[in-house]
């Protein structure tokens, strides 16, 4: 089965994504950060991981860096609710760090299983 790692510190929303994520026959952990979503990828093989960028404690941008390094085949989706932050453009600086996409916060829970199975589909291919 596919594992998705979701990395948000928002647990209503987390728990919101991993719900749908769920119906569409995906297994899916949570992590209220990057370094305990760091944890879950090295206990339990994860196709795709899906982090927030603004979190307490490791964000978003160190743990993409992180994922890339240790797991350079795996998928990450990144998201935030911001697009810049002083002069960073957010997006453009996750998707530099190893993002395989990147997706502006709110969004639908079908966009993020089109992310999702896009991102798959890819992996799959020849």
């Amino acid at each position: 089965m596919i594992r998705v790692l979701l990395i948000d510190d928002d647990l209503a929303f987390r728990r919101a994504l991993a719900k749908h994520l769920e119906r569409a026959g995906y297994d899916v952990l949570q992590a209220s950060d990057g370094d305990t979503g760091i944890r879950e990828c090295q206990r339990h093989a994860v196709d795709v991981v899906v982090v927030d960028i603004f979190m307490p404690r490791q964000g978003g941008l160190q743990t993409i860096g992180g994922l890339r390094r240790e797991w350079p085949g795996m998928k990450i989706v990144a998201m935030s609710g911001v697009k810049s932050a002083g002069s960073l453009d957010v997006e453009k600086h996750a998707l530099a760090l190893g993002a395989d996409r990147f997706v502006s916060k709110p969004f639908e829970a079908a966009t993020l299983l089109t992310l999702v199975t896009t991102l798959l589909g890819e992996q799959r291919a020849p």
